[in-house]
């Protein structure tokens, strides 16, 4: 078992002399899944990724019952279709399940339908211990009607491929985007983000169905609500952020990281309706399939959408940059469009296209949404690699606070030119160093390089240490004690 520290913000620092931390662009990879299949029309999307054993699978809903890019609404019944990888994640086929009629056969990868469309269906693996085995799948999903109005509909299933209504969670929200589900197990609680709004002043609307909404002009906003059992709920309220804007999201992918125990991750969609400015997509490809959406549909052809990371130590309190993490990219004939850069909830570590290379972390992204089918396109990052602490080779230092020594080997995910280093000092709790625990200088590129001492670091094990790092021309992404 190993002790990891990401170096992706402030929290673990005392002291950070010549070095900054930077973000990291992610790499365009394959088109890891195509759709196009009659159930699936155009407004397809809003995917879940779910590992299960050696597989990987692709939940997504699979619309055909939206609105067209020539201002007309077709219609259709909503269903949620699964592709599986079985490559460790690089490619998905869709799997054929046989269970919904659609077109006059059960030919097709539907493992749930319902009349109308469907707005949003999150679909989650349960790892609570206590989880009973027929409901180790569970899915969310809005619904509104007239005796209940808006409410989060939970469902479960013990294969994922047949779901079962259960008992609503009682949250209070609209629920009209991608609404999520963990189990973090160091708290021992089921954590359900979900979408609601509020007024411009930070009111809250009132209204018990939110009738009267204003999605031009109220924020919207991101909430949390835990349960022990996933029976009793209770109800947090909106989550914040360290800058204390209040900054309208469109979705939240929150997810715990998968190689922590005590970070949680998400990748949150912008929106912003750019009418004011709308000349500027005369001059893109799809500026006369804006001018036509616009004319039906108005927000519809004008807003834009992109991706940014946002991070926690509890689940409550976000650090969120403002800079994009995902852009719609290169001007092209099926982007810079509402629906642009969202994510598949969930990532995957998956083979590195070099020999020999270490794994990567891949997610995945929509594209072509309303403008044709959606293809899920791959992305990958270094492990760890969101972020990092980062220094020139003129060099620079930084000082952790006081961590507990909790295995035999301290490991580095970093990498250097060929001319910079890094090195490590281990230090007592008030930062004076210990002999015989200064590392030579390391150079590289590794995920996961152990660093000698002269002395073993088994010695120290069970006390608190601090670490002094030097660097130079080089990016320090976590740290372990392994």
């Amino acid at each position: 078992m190993e002790k990891r520290y990401l170096c992706w913000d402030d929290a673990l620092l005392t002291e950070r002399a010549g070095v900054e931390i930077v973000s990291h662009a992610p790499v365009k990879r394959n088109v890891a899944l195509k759709t196009g299949d009659e159930w699936e029309g155009v407004h397809n999307g809003y995917g879940s990724l779910v590992r299960v054993d050696d597989t990987y699978r692709l939940y997504y809903r699979a619309d055909a019952s939206r609105c067209l890019t020539d201002g007309t609404m077709s219609r259709g019944k909503g269903v949620i279709c699964v592709a599986e990888s079985r490559d460790g994640g690089i490619t998905f086929r869709k799997k054929q399940i046989g269970r919904y009629e659609y077109g006059g056969t059960k030919n097709n990868n539907i493992v749930f339908m319902r009349e109308g469309s469907i707005d949003n269906f999150s679909v989650f693996l349960d790892e609570n211990p206590d989880c009973p085995a027929e409901e180790r799948f569970k899915a969310l999903s809005e619904w509104m009607d007239e005796q209940k109005g808006r409410h989060l509909c939970c469902y479960v299933s013990a294969d994922g491929y047949d779901f079962r209504r259960t008992a609503d969670i009682p949250v209070r929200g609209t629920f009209d985007s991608f609404n999520v589900l963990l189990w973090d197990k160091t708290t021992e609680k089921y954590f359900v983000y979900y979408r609601s709004y509020h007024r411009p002043s930070g009111d809250e609307i009132e209204d018990d169905n939110f009738m009267t909404t204003d999605v031009v002009h109220d924020i919207r906003d991101i909430r949390v609500a835990t349960s022990p059992d996933f029976k009793v709920w209770t109800d947090h309220g909106r989550i914040s952020f360290t800058d204390g804007k209040d900054i309208g999201l469109y979705t939240n992918q929150i997810t715990k990281y998968p190689r922590t125990d005590d970070v949680f991750i998400g990748f949150p969609v912008r929106y912003a309706d750019r009418a004011a400015e709308k000349q500027s997509f005369d001059y893109m490809p799809l500026g006369d399939l804006h001018e036509k959406m616009t004319a039906a549909f108005g927000r519809g052809g004008t807003a834009l959408t992109d991706c940014v990371i946002m991070t926690s130590s509890d689940g409550f309190h976000f650090l969120r940059r403002d800079e994009a993490f995902l852009t719609p990219g290169p001007e092209a004939w099926d982007n810079w469009w509402y629906g642009d850069c969202y994510t598949v909830y969930g990532l995957a570590q998956t083979p590195a296209e070099e020999d020999g290379a270490a794994n990567e972390l891949s997610f995945y992204v929509g594209e072509g949404y309303r403008v044709r089918s959606v293809d899920f396109r791959r992305y990958t990052l270094r492990l760890d690699g969101f972020f990092s602490y980062h220094a020139p080779l003129s060099g620079g230092a930084l000082l952790t606070k006081p961590l507990p020594v909790t295995g035999d080997t301290l490991t580095l995910n970093f990498a250097t030119s060929a001319l910079g280093d890094v090195t490590v000092t281990l230090c007592d709790e008030a930062g004076k160093p210990l002999a015989g625990y200064e590392s030579i200088p390391m150079f590289g590129d590794s995920v996961s390089r152990p660093v000698a001492f002269d002395l073993p670091l088994s010695r120290l094990k069970g006390e608190q240490v601090c670490l002094r790092i030097g660097m130079r021309d080089a990016h320090l992404y976590s740290f372990a004690f392994a």
